[in-house]
């Protein structure tokens, strides 16, 4: 009997040492400090940790919930980590994300690096593969981390979102990057457009791409490989700076993150050697 205490004693102990994993899900948030972020585990072992950030006015519960973008991750061994923006004015339930780094709003990229430390603690997968992935002002986000701290991430895949005009002159340092986007968006057009009464504009994509290719060491000239599998049109180039990769997906449709994207990604992410 006493050998049966001793065993569930050291059990409990080993449960409260561990982080606790009651936040997974849409209704349990994970709390840490600058704001919070839902989680979703695979049923069997991680093998990396996907960060999801939601459009303007988005919701992170909500995009926990994004089947076609979180269970295909899910399926393929990834814990998908939806992080919350910030309030874009107070009351409101929905967030947007400091894109344009604006004085006096929240270090998102503090916040999401912060997020992505928590979430592999937490979920046991320091030093496993991380991607940073988004959807129109969320992909903004990715653009922005992924210029300005690329070693916050592993890969980077934005969806129909690009940095605000003016883009930087450059960027720190080479990353591996999928940029993907609607071929009919009229959210956020390839070129981009101008927004919020003339105070924003869209960056346009191509600058954005050449840009990353200065970044990256790669080519100025042609990809060096083309495919097109099911919706997509794809170029790569990767005859790049060691350790960097840059390709751009484009798909027939408009302002919307694309059927088969998330497994597209994944095989992409796959591709690519070892750093």
């Amino acid at each position: 009997m006493r050998t049966v205490l001793v065993a569930a004693v050291a059990l409990l102990r080993a449960l409260l040492a561990t982080p606790s994993l009651a936040c997974p899900g849409a209704d349990a948030p994970c709390a840490l400090e600058g704001g919070f972020y839902h989680a979703a585990l695979p049923q069997g072992p991680a093998r990396g940790l996907a960060l999801f950030l939601h459009g303007w006015g988005g919701r992170a519960d909500a995009q926990i919930r994004a089947r076609d973008v979180v269970e295909p991750l899910l399926r393929r061994g990834w814990v998908v980590v939806a992080p919350q923006g910030a309030p874009r004015r107070p009351g409101d339930r929905g967030g947007a994300w400091n894109t344009a780094l604006r004085e006096g709003r929240r270090d998102d990229i503090g916040f999401l690096r912060a997020v992505m430390d928590d979430a592999a603690a937490r979920f046991g997968l320091e030093g496993a593969p991380r991607l940073a992935a988004g959807f129109s002002g969320g992909a903004m986000m990715v653009w922005r981390m992924a210029c300005d701290a690329p070693g916050a991430a592993d890969f980077y895949a934005p969806v129909a979102g690009l940095m605000w005009r003016p883009l930087p002159g450059t960027c720190a340092g080479p990353v591996r990057l999928m940029h993907t986007h609607g071929w009919a968006d009229k959210v956020v057009p390839l070129e981009g457009r101008t927004v919020a009464g003339g105070a924003l504009t869209q960056g346009d994509l191509f600058a954005g791409l050449d840009l990353m290719r200065a970044t990256n060491g790669c080519p100025r000239d042609d990809p060096d490989h083309h495919d097109a599998p099911g919706p997509f049109l794809r170029r790569f180039w990767r005859d790049c700076a060691p350790g960097a990769a840059l390709a751009l997906a484009l798909w027939p449709g408009g302002h919307a993150t694309p059927r088969g994207w998330a497994d597209m990604a994944l095989d992409w992410v796959e591709s690519l050697p070892p750093r």
